[in-house]
């Protein structure tokens, strides 16, 4: 394989070269021969020499290729190449190349030959060529190249037969790979690997870099790399199949300039499955290994630490390599995993066998593990799961004597006897006596060591006594993996002063009854004396005992069987103990530490206790050379008392360890001789006490040495239950030269015994430590304990063992739950239950089945035991007796194992099952129900006359099979005799199995558009006699039959109709009327053709449809742009529809020429003209939209030809409406005028009765034309309607006269004014000078309000559209952009529709524009018209909206004091960014050579032929100098229109700005009269802001300029006799109904109940006073007010009695325009003069104020000066004073009031109010559109304490700041508009954009 290295290239010449072959396959393709290989199979190899696969390596090697051969071809018997190719040549340079002609046939050829036709070509002069037979001609060919280019010629050739030619060609360098174009790769198997390769060529010129994209499961290698020229690249391909199907893929080289050119291989490999069939080597009778059973394989017993190995075999049978993983069952313990294999994964090749080796090692003794190892074969194929057993045993020693006896000897004497030790086992054994022979005075030889398997070692038990005293000792025998083993050692040693009694071992027996029976704690002589006093008894064996009649009758107690282990720790040295102990001494272990020497350590004290209730003596051992030592050797201890020792230590060398166990005797002093003993049962053993004591003799600055040791140490404790101890032995190995000491160190953990804490170990000798736990807990515990070597503390040694309660439980299935399938009756059925045990602990189960459930239940086994890791499958058996549903209870108890069979288990696990079974006798009687899944079957909305179909899923979730049959009804609509129904259903009948599904198509085809519902029922049938049951409900069926519903939501002109409003557009494409009639339903006859088809022969097709429309494109000039029309689609419906426009000519059936027609009429010449110069163009043409898509379609009419144009389109939506459509369009001559009258009628808006104030109304004229034209209303008409009409004016037209620019649209304003509920009518003339005339016919409809009532038009009428129209207007998120930035550039709203809005009121709109572009940037710019009335404007104009970003902008129309209708189009110009700088770019460089060629002439003198620069001073260009731009002549012609005239061209024109696209923006509104308003909206007037603008003052002298409006509307405004008696008979009528009405005098006399509201506008001087007396507690004089208060009084007395406009429009019914306008001028005037009075008043007032604070300052230090002392004058003084200070608070008080309600009424004050709320509210829209602000979500409140301040009855005084000054320091920080995250939005200027 190739190595796999950064860099691929790697050139080899020294490879030989090779050439890619291709062999044919079977179905006469050519695969490539490749090399590969796999693990099952070698492939078939294309070998390149020089590279075989099994040396390649991964890394790209390249190698020479042999030059392909020149591909030959004979032509008459003449053999010659099919071309010559020129490579590697140069410019200048001469190649030649010799063509061959070979004669292959037997006879003389004659050939001619012509030159090559170009002159890079040519040969030698021509001339005939004869060629005998075998003989070659070379023909040189000489190739001459001028230009770096591909160059191709021909030689042709001539014989008698024809002519043939030779391609000549020369090519450029190039790239060109090539490669195979297949590579079959090696079977293989899923998951497994198969390699190939391959080679790539170069046949190129260059050296060429490559690139493969490929797709799993191939690789290849290299995948990219550098191929030089004439090379070869070795491409290695790996196939790793995941599925096993056959895969081919195909693979792609890039390679080229920029990797542009490609060449692909196909890859074809398949992939099986692969099998392997598991079995055990070398069968062992325990194993098994059937067929279709678990295999397991049986270790047998292994001993502890040992290994064994048992092998399995794997077979393959498959065809394929078979890939495979081993793996251990992952719920076995990981911590105390004994089975492990070696063989993780691995292959074995197809038909042949491996073996696999497992192996047991096990550390716990005698455990039965059972673990699961699975063998996994890759991919799909199913594994094997192998259970594995194994039992450890461990060491079996024992000793051949538990007791020596050495009798009696003499002091001085030493005695020895023999004593085998034996172990049983085939395992080593390490052993070991817990005993210090050189400090006892018992000794074993040896002490410790280790036994072979089924060997055995005689030791040497020696006796030597220091004093005449009975010894006994019980020595522990510590054994590695087995519990110890007890040798107990007993002697007597006389001497000639005392003779002890001698000790037997039957006395250690009675020693030990005595000891259970608590006798121990008496001395012999005690116990003599009661058994004299008969208070003790002897029983069958000798022993003491109580007597009988004081224990009740019960067995005297007898020496329990303790555990060796609990034996061996609780031996009292610590807390834990068996029995009390009787002597004890403290501190039993010692360590002196560092004990250098010649100090000589201080010896530690020892306190020894006698805890029984005699006198004993304590007998020390001593050795004479032992360093440790106690004193005094020999001490009596009375009963129930303490004696105080010292152990004293000296070291007798430096720098050495020493460690000893000394050991004490304690005995009863009674025993000191024999004659004190008279019953020999009372005889008591000695008490050996032990002491370990330790110290080293090492300096400070010595180093102590490094012990060489090994540890054997588990990582686990043993299993046990709860409250069990637990125990494990480990191994400590001495494997240095010299002695090794450890200690438990302290900070080990607590809850661990460690026996022996502390010792030594001589060199090569070994050391078996016992350690105790009681493991708490479910949950695994750590513990640590340390070991600390040669008393140095950096020899520290971590042991960390884990431990914890093994619990109780099997592992049951999830549920506890068995379900039997149902059973016949008396037939069983079987459901297998698993168990497992997930426990260290054998577990026992037994299954206890009441005796009733018997015969029904069974389980198999009932009772068992279960290993640790294991699991079991019990067999449960169902058998029922008589048809039900059975319900099973039955419970399972679990404990530990290895109890005695009688025994009581300590503890106990309770598990129960719950089994459910049926037993039936017939399928047929089941209770089985068939359900559907989908209780409402929806077919959702679909086309009327259109199939869909739906599965019907039943479900039988019964037992046994069901036989039903459906019914079908309809519910909705209802069917009409035996109409077929409108859904069918595939089949009534069938049977369904238990547990079953069944699919039933429905199929459903309406034929009326409704809502239908169908309901399904079924009833089940039996099967023998075939009869139907109940009739059930099954499910519902609905579906909705809709015909497509499509909307026209929008529409917008460009081009030559851009002058054209949205408004006039609608009316003149009948968009209205096309909507209405797309909501119908088609009828019949329109759906003769349901989608568009070619049906007709004619010219002009037949119509189908009696629906016929108008699209009337308007006028222009000849050769003006094409008039464009962009109309925004909706599909409104619930279907998806298809459209489609189709002219006359997709609608004719292509004929045959003869069969057309021959004469045409003119209306057939005409649409012919039409179709054939693309007059009226549609794109696109036709479309989809699913539900609720928009689409914009473009109309177009191109202006080519003078005249009216008229073409049918018929309008076409599939399966739905059909309508003809009459495009119109106009084209007029240049300069000729044209207006362009829509309809000869106009409807104005409805207007109730008795409005004085009736709104403006619009009337548009569009001028089609190319020059201006002047129109003139003849009004003397409107004068006849006004004298017919009690000489109101019904109709008055403001601007009767008036000029059109071309291609613009005129407003003309109309005032609409009925007095009768009635219909008028006018006809005027309509004049246009140098035009013809046109007389329109306007209507209006007066109405009386109080007699519609709600029904009014004046409550509904919001816009200046209909309802239709204004249904468009209200639909969201409407897109109708420009070709150029459809679908990226859109308006979050394309119209606003403000509604009913009172005059001068200013409304604003916050709307959006988006930028869905993901990588341009728009630059936007509003172009606004001024309007006739009102003002409207739009921030931001100009601005910038970046990719995927949107930018907000507020839309403000500030109303004028008319009422008036308001509907404007608002246009957005848009712009990429890119296109306008390049704009800019171009017009600067433009700008700059027009300056330069206006100030740069040239003389030219003919004398001078050449001419001479200086080149220091000429500036160095790289080209010429452009000409002179010349003035363009400017036509008098429309902006919007580029007519194509003539004109002469400059040679640099100014470059043209791009061309934006168009956003249209919609606005209407109504306003009403304040009045009026109110009446009708007062709820809604509280939403608007009333702006009102104050007019500029003017010179005293100047005269007000009077509108020409306003001038014409004053004509009318003289009043007649005749209509003032009109208006008195009016009011009286009026006044007399009022007094006559019971309505009004009950509101008028609750109005006089009411209280009467304050208005600071009604003060007055009397007022205060009045105020003043009854605020006041006392008499208060009247004090006449300051001079500014009467000022004040007086001109607000004259502000309240001044009459206002509105007053007198109340009292007056008709009112002229005239006087409405001065009285609001003089309103405005009056406003302004407050204002300046006011703040003169107020700056009065503060001076005024100044003066009165000094002049009571100066009055208060007079009265304190000259104070009388009379009391009654000072009290009159005093209260004068209070009064005055009073009266004061109050005029302060209410002066205060007075200027806050002025400011709150100022218009700069009620503006910057709006403006701060606006900006609030946008800032909040523009946060909330951005996710910033969440303004749906529910407000959170949160609860304060209340405040622990009181509250204060008398306010503090507020500081006197004047609010006025405050409000204006506060303006300019408020007053900040649209401030809303200014920093996004880049702003451009608007000298940035074009013109």
């Amino acid at each position: 394989m190739f190595r796999d290295i950064r860099d691929y290239t790697m050139n080899s010449t020294s490879c030989l070269s090779a050439s890619t072959m291709a062999v044919p396959t079977i179905n006469g393709s050519s695969a490539a021969m490749s090399a590969g290989s796999s693990s099952n199979t070698s492939a078939r190899v294309r070998t390149c020499p020089g590279l075989q696969p099994s040396s390649t390596k991964k890394a790209q090697i390249c190698f020479p290729k042999k030059q392909d051969k020149v591909k030959r071809r004979v032509i008459w018997g003449i053999e010659v190449v099919e071309e010559l190719h020129w490579k590697g040549w140069e410019l200048g340079k001469e190649m030649t190349k010799n063509l061959a002609l070979k004669n292959l046939s037997l006879k003389i050829q004659k050939i001619k030959y012509r030159p090559p036709k170009t002159k890079f070509f040519f040969t030698v002069i021509p001339q005939p060529i004869l060629l005998s037979p075998g003989i070659t001609f070379t023909l040189p060919i000489f190739f001459r190249p001028l230009e770096e280019k591909e160059y191709k010629d021909q030689l042709w050739f001539e014989k008698a037969e024809g002519m043939f030619c030779v391609d000549l060609r020369a090519m450029l360098p190039c790239h060109k790979l090539i490669c195979p174009p297949s590579l079959q790769l090696p079977m293989c198997a899923v998951g497994d690997t198969a390699e190939a390769w391959f080679c790539l060529d170069n046949v190129g010129d260059l050296p060429t870099f490559f690139t493969w994209e490929f797709s799993s499961p191939f690789q290849m290698l290299p995948t990219t790399g550098l191929v030089e020229p004439g090379q070869a690249c070795r491409i290695k391909v790996t196939f790793q199949p995941l599925m096993a199907v056959i895969h081919e893929v195909q693979a792609t080289c890039w390679y080229g300039d920029s990797s542009k050119q490609k060449n692909s291989i196909q890859l074809q490999a398949v992939a099986k499955c692969a099998q392997l069939l598991v079995s055990i080597k070398q069968k062992q009778p325990e194993d098994k290994d059937t067929e279709g059973c678990q295999k397991v394989l049986y270790f047998g017993s292994v001993a502890v630490g040992c290994t064994a190995e048992r092998q399995i075999k794997l077979y393959n049978p498959s065809v394929v390599s078979a890939p495979f993983r081993i793996e251990v069952a992952p719920d076995s313990l990981v911590k105390d995993q004994a089975f492990s294999c070696n063989t993780a994964h691995g292959i074995v090749p197809p038909g042949e066998r491996k073996c696999v080796s497992v192996f047991f090692h096990p550390e716990t003794l005698d455990v039965r593990t059972v673990d699961y190892i699975a063998i996994m074969p890759s991919g799909c194929a199913s594994q094997t799961l192998l259970k594995v057993v194994g039992f450890c045993r461990g060491p079996a020693v024992s000793l051949q004597h538990d007791c020596i006896n050495f009798s009696w000897i003499t002091l001085g004497a030493r005695t020895e006897k023999p004593l085998w030790i034996e172990n049983r086992a085939d395992c080593m054994a390490y052993f070991q006596f817990a005993i210090d022979c050189q400090e006892s005075v018992f000794s074993i030889r040896p002490a410790f060591g280790t036994l072979a398997g089924k060997a055995r070692m005689t030791l040497h038990c020696t006796f030597q006594p220091t004093h005449p005293i009975i010894y006994f000792r019980r020595v522990a025998c510590l054994i590695h993996h087995q519990d110890p083993v007890f040798l107990d050692l007993l002697g007597t040693c006389h001497s000639d002063n005392a003779k002890p009694a001698i000790l037997k071992p039957q006395h250690l027996t009675w020693y030990r009854t005595h000891l259970a029976r608590g006798l121990t704690l008496y001395p012999p002589d005690i116990l003599g004396t009661m058994l004299k006093e008969k208070k003790l008894e002897q029983d069958k064996n000798g022993a003491l005992m109580i007597p009988s009649e004081d224990l009740e009758d019960k067995p005297p107690q007898q020496y329990p069987a303790i555990p060796p282990m609990t034996e061996y720790f609780c031996d009292g040295t610590s807390d834990m103990a068996i029995f009390p102990p009787p002597v004890s001494v403290e501190p039993f272990e010692v360590d002196f530490g560092a004990c250098p020497r010649p100090e000589t350590p201080n010896p530690v004290p020892l306190c020894l206790m006698n805890h029984t209730k005699g006198k004993i003596t304590v007998v020390w051992t001593h050795r004479p050379d032992c360093p440790f030592w106690v004193s005094p050797v020999t001490c009596d201890v009375p009963p129930l008392k303490s004696t105080a020792l010292r152990l004293h230590f000296q070291p007798p060398h430096p720098n050495c360890l020493y460690e000893v166990e000394l050991e004490a005797f304690a005995v009863y002093k009674v025993l000191g001789n024999y004659s004190n003993i008279e019953e020999d049962c009372t005889v008591c053993p000695s008490w050996c006490l032990t002491l370990r004591v330790r110290g080293h003799s090492y300096y400070a600055a010595f180093e102590h040495h490094i012990p060489q040791y090994s540890l054997d140490a588990p990582k686990l404790f043993p299993a046990v239950t709860s409250g069990e101890p637990s125990y494990r032995s480990l191994l400590l190995l001495n494997k240095g030269p010299m002695l090794l000491t450890f200690s438990l160190a302290p900070k080990s953990s607590s809850d661990i015994i460690l026996r022996p804490s502390s010792g030594l170990v001589a060199p090569g000798a070994h050391q078996i430590f016992l350690i105790c736990t009681y493991p708490k807990g479910n949950s695994w515990k750590q513990h640590l304990f340390y070991l600390q070597f040669n008393f140095c503390p950096q020899y520290l040694k971590e042991v960390s063992m884990q431990s914890r309660e093994e619990p109780l439980q099997l592992k049951l299935d999830t549920c506890k739950s068995i379900f039997f399938k149902p059973t016949w009756v008396g037939c069983s059925s079987t459901s297998p239950f698993p168990l497992r045990n997930p426990s260290r602990l054998p577990l026992e189960f037994e299954w206890r089945v009441s005796e009733q459930h018997r015969k029904m239940l069974a389980v198999q086994p009932a009772r068992g035991l279960i290993q640790p890791n294991e699991n079991i499958t019990l067999t449960w058996t169902f058998s029922p007796l008589e048809e039900t549903k059975y319900l099973f209870r039955v419970g399972m108890w679990v404990w530990e194992a290895g109890l005695p069979p009688k025994a009581k288990p300590p503890a106990t696990t309770h598990y129960m099952l719950r089994l459910v079974g049926m037993g039936i006798t017939s399928s047929l009687s089941v209770s089985g129900r068939a359900l559907v899944k989908e209780q409402e079957l929806d077919f959702g909305s679909m086309l009327v006359n259109s199939k869909q179909s739906r599965f019907l899923v039943l479900v039988n979730n019964g037992n046994c099979t069901l036989y039903y049959r459906l019914f079908l009804e309809q519910s909705s609509p209802e069917v009409v005799g035996n109409d077929r129904l409108d859904l069918q259903l595939e089949r009534t009948e069938g049977h369904m199995p238990p547990r079953s599904q069944d699919n039933i198509d429905l199929i459903a085809c309406p034929k009326h558009p409704a809502q239908y519902s169908w309901t399904i029922s079924y009833s089940l049938l039996s099967h023998r006699d075939n009869k139907a049951g109940e009739k059930q409900e099954l499910c519902h069926v609905s579906l909705v039959a809709v015909y497509p519903l499509l909307s026209i939501l929008d529409v917008c002109a460009m081009g030559s109709a851009e002058g054209i409003t949205r408004k006039h557009l609608w009316h003149l494409f009948s968009l209205d009327t096309l909507n209405s009639y797309l909501e119908r339903d088609p009828t019949p006859w329109e759906l003769t053709y349901k989608v568009p088809t070619r049906h007709s022969t004619s010219q002009i097709p037949t119509i189908f449809t009696p629906l016929k429309l108008d699209f009337n494109f308007g006028a222009a000039p000849l050769e003006a742009p094409p008039s464009v029309v962009l109309l925004a689609l909706k599909n409104s419906g619930v279907v998806p529809l298809d459209w489609a426009f189709l002219f006359p000519s997709d609608q004719q059936i292509g004929l045959e020429l003869w069969a057309e027609q021959a004469e045409f009429n003119c209306t057939e010449l005409h649409q012919m003209r039409a179709q054939d110069n693309c007059l009226f163009s549609i794109s696109p043409k036709a479309g989809s939209l699913s539900p609720g898509q928009e689409q914009v379609v473009e109309f177009k009419y191109s202006h080519l030809f003078v005249g009216t144009d008229r073409l049918p389109v018929l309008f076409k939506v599939s399966h739905g409406r059909e309508i003809l459509l009459n495009f119109i369009g106009v084209t007029v001559e240049l300069e000729q005028k044209y207006m362009h009258f829509t309809s000869t009628s106009h409807q104005f808006i409805p207007v109730p009765i008795g409005d004085t104030l009736p709104p403006r109304q619009i009337y548009e004229l569009y001028n089609g034309g190319s020059v201006p034209v002047t129109y003139e209303i003849q009004i003397s008409i409107l004068l006849q309607i006004q004298e017919q009409n009690f000489n109101h004016p019904i109709f008055s037209c403001l601007n009767p006269q008036g000029e059109i620019q071309p291609g613009t649209t005129a407003q003309i304003l109309w005032i609409f004014s009925p007095i009768e509920a009635k219909t008028y009518t006018v006809d005027v003339p309509i004049h246009i000078l140098g035009w013809n005339s046109a007389l329109i016919r306007f209507q209006g409809v007066g109405y009386d309000p109080h007699v519609m009532g709600d029904t009014a038009p004046f409550h509904n009428i919001s816009s200046l559209d209909n309802s239709s129209t204004h249904f468009r207007l209200m639909v969201p998120g409407q897109l109708l952009l420009c070709c150029l930035h459809q679908q990226t550039v859109f308006l979050s709203q394309s119209h606003i529709s403000l509604g009913n809005i009172p005059v001068q009121s200013k409304c604003s709109r916050l709307l959006f524009l988006n930028n869905i572009s993901k990588n341009e940037t728009i630059v936007f710019a509003w172009q606004l018209k001024p309007l006739v009335f009102g003002e409207v404007s739009v921030s931001p104009m100009v601005g910038e909206v970046a990719p995927e970003e949107t930018v907000p902008f507020v839309v403000t129309l500030k109303a004028s004091v008319h009422a008036s209708f308001y509907s404007l189009d608002l246009v957005c110009k848009v712009y990429r960014q890119q296109l306008l700088r390049r704009y800019n770019k171009e017009l600067q460089e433009w700008k700059e050579e027009k300056a330069r060629q206006e100030v740069e002439f040239t003389i030219t003198d003919r004398k001078v032929k050449r001419r001479v620069y200086c080149t220091a001073c000429a500036p160095v260009r790289k080209y010429k100098t452009l000409p002179p731009i010349k003035n363009q002549q400017s036509f008098n012609q429309p902006a919007s229109w580029n007519l194509k005239i003539p004109k002469e061209e400059s040679s640099w024109p100014r470059p043209k700005p791009p061309l934006p696209g168009m956003l249209y923006l919609g606005l209407t509104a109504r306003t009403h009269a304040t009045d009026y308003f109110l009446a009708n909206f007062f709820s809604e007037f509280s939403c608007h802001f009333l702006h009102r603008k104050l007019p500029k003052k003017k010179p005293p002298g100047e005269v007000p300029e009077i509108s020409e409006e306003e001038s014409t509307y004053s004509k009318w405004a003289s009043v007649s006799k005749q209509e003032k008696l009109l208006l008195i008979d009016s009011l009286t009528t009026i006044i007399r109904g009022l007094l006559e009405d019971k309505n009004f005098h009950e509101a008028v006399d609750q109005s006089l109940v009411e209280q009467v509201p304050y208005f600071c506008q009604f003060w007055n001087e009397q007022s205060a006073r009045s105020m003043a007396k009854k605020s006041s507690l006392h008499l208060v004089p009247v004090l006449p007010p300051p001079p500014k208060i009467r000022k004040e009084g007086k001109s607000k007395e004259e502000e309240e009695f001044k009459p206002t406009p509105r007053k007198k429009k109340s009292g007056e019914e008709e009112e002229q325009e005239e006087e409405e306008e001065e009285q609001e001028e003089e309103e405005e005037e009056e406003e302004e003069m407050e204002e300046e009075e006011e703040t003169e008043k107020e700056e009065d007032m503060g001076k005024e104020e100044i003066e009165e604070e000094k002049m009571e300052e100066k009055e208060e230090k007079l009265a304190w000066i000259a104070m009388e002392p009379t009391l009654q004058t000072a009290s009159r003084e005093s209260l004068q004073w209070q009064w005055q200070q009073q009266l004061k608070v109050m005029m302060q008080e209410e002066q205060e009031r007075d200027e806050k309600e002025t400011i709150s009424r100022l218009p700069a004050f009620a503006s910057l109010q709006e403006a701060l709320l606006e900006n609030m509210i946008q800032n909040i829209l523009v946060e909330a559109s951005r996710g910033e602000v969440v303004l749906t979500s529910r407000p959170r409140v949160i609860a304060l304490p209340p405040l622990s301040v009181p509250r204060m009855v008398t306010p503090d005084p507020l500081p006197q700041t004047s609010p006025v000054h405050q409000q204006q320091e506060e303006a300019p920080r408020l007053a900040m508009p649209h401030a809303t995250d200014s920093s996004r939005m880049a702003e451009p200027s608007l000298s940035d954009l074009p013109p």
